[in-house]
């Protein structure tokens, strides 16, 4: 095996030696661990093997049996994360995921009879005389081929399902609060996308080590995006909290996350007129104007629902359809423009006008800021003075 290869391969796993116990103690729910930690081990295990070959070469044969199991419980371990983590109540294990084993249980079945064949069989199966096979190895080599196809099928349902999960979060997040910093999970989003790259490329990969053919590109090119990609999912995985911790909707408002469909039919049956929809918007908005609740960093939906004694889906209903915007970007507005006068006065910093305002950040300031204005706050201070100075 490459000397590099080798190396790498075993930073992996040493990487992920270290991540695994530190994520084990941290203070991640129970059900964020678990699904991270999995992905993390069957992850480890497969990259593992290619070292540990090099070391003992008969375990060669058995190899194809331990990553079978392992590729299937890759995708369907992450998207456990990744419902744990965008869920709107605290995620649980429910009967219904025990359907996700059935694909892991068919690919422990194909590793069962690859190891239970006899060594010569093996040995053909890994070798050039592999025409002149019995028929049951030969089976067994087709199931564990079926097996591989329907992994990418399985790969592909997870992937796009894990990615309409994240669209659906960030949306909710914005419909539902004013500030979202490091809730995002951008990174897991960038992350998905690589990762469903490496999973293509470890199916190219199969194929070819299966038919003793050549491999479509060099070994180092898969292993060093694995690596990083395990970097990241360890550094980043061990410190994202769920992105709705400390602010879990009770179970009655978990309708509020629907907002996926169009605003028609999200509120179709809602029975809310116009006429009723604009006297909430005149509500919000002497709300917002005499007693300023958007100075409140912890604004919510459901805050503000209270506050009003309306329902957080009447109010909803009124940002989306009369005001045309999200609850996020409705307080966010009346945050820059209760900025910028402090902004043109310039006796305060960028920071501190931020946080007068009912930012909690100087970065999600800086961003609302531009959307609102096309210019940064400094260059809006910047502007604002060359108008002074001209004026005078």
């Amino acid at each position: 095996m490459n000397p590099i290869n080798f190396a790498l391969l075993m930073m992996g796993v040493g990487m992920t030696a270290l991540a695994v116990p530190l994520l084990w103690l941290s203070r991640l729910p129970l059900s964020v661990r678990v699904p991270l930690v999995t992905f993390l081990l069957a992850g480890t295990l497969v990259i593992s093997l290619p070292p540990a070959i090099a070391l003992l070469p008969a375990l060669e044969f058995y190899a194809l049996g331990i990553v079978l199991p392992c590729f299937m419980l890759l995708p369907i371990a992450l998207s456990f994360y990744v419902d744990a983590i965008t869920s709107a109540t605290p995620w649980r294990w429910q009967r219904k995921h025990i359907l996700h084993a059935i694909p892991i249980v068919l690919a422990f079945m194909g590793s069962v009879n690859l190891w239970v064949l006899p060594k010569n069989d093996l040995l053909q199966i890994f070798s050039d005389t592999s025409d002149n096979l019995r028929l049951w190895p030969q089976m067994v080599v087709v199931y564990a081929f079926i097996i591989m196809v329907g992994w990418v099928f399985l790969s592909g349902y997870f992937a796009i399902r894990m990615f309409r999960q994240l669209i659906v979060y960030r949306r909710s997040l914005k419909q539902l609060f004013a500030n979202n910093d490091q809730r995002e999970l951008y990174w897991l989003s960038a992350l998905l996308s690589v990762l469903a790259l490496t999973w293509l490329l470890s199916l190219m990969y199969s194929i070819p080590l299966l038919t003793n053919q050549a491999l479509p590109l060099p070994v180092e090119f898969l292993v060093v995006i694995y690596i990083v990609l395990l970097w990241i999912l360890c550094v980043f995985g061990s410190r994202q909290q769920p992105g709705f911790s400390d602010r879990y909707l009770p179970d009655k408002d978990t309708s509020l996350v629907d907002v996926t469909k169009e605003s028609g039919g999200k509120y179709r049956k809602s029975g809310l007129g116009d006429t009723q929809m604009q006297r909430i918007a005149t509500k919000i908005e002497s709300a917002m104007r005499d007693q300023q609740l958007f100075l409140d960093p912890g604004l919510s939906l459901p805050g503000l629902a209270s506050t009003l004694q309306i329902s957080p889906n009447y109010i909803s209903q009124t940002l989306n359809e009369t005001l045309q915007q999200t609850f996020f970007d409705y307080v966010n507005g009346w945050r820059i423009r209760y900025a910028i006068p402090a902004i043109i006065a310039a006796e305060k910093s960028i920071l501190d006008i931020a946080m007068d305002s009912g930012f909690n950040a100087r970065s999600s300031f800086y961003k609302a800021f531009k959307a609102h204005t096309g210019i940064t706050p400094t260059q809006y201070r910047k502007k604002s003075e060359g108008v002074v100075g001209h004026s005078q």
